[in-house]
């Protein structure tokens, strides 16, 4: 038992540390584009939502 938990540990460790790096990188490549699309959206404008406006009733 415990050579086959030797044998498989060194693949188990490069694995995760291969996958950390892999979350790491996509966490941060998300991060980056957040950021981008912040920085290019254009104002919001205060009070109005998306709907509002649209459909008005005459009276």
């Amino acid at each position: 038992m415990f050579e086959i938990v030797s044998a498989l540990t060194p693949p188990l460790v490069v694995g995760g540390a291969f996958i950390a790096g892999i979350v790491a990188l996509v966490r941060s490549e998300s991060r980056a584009r957040a950021a981008e699309g912040r920085q290019d959206a254009p104002p919001a404008e205060g009070g109005k939502g998306e709907d509002e406006g649209t459909a008005r009733s005459v009276s």
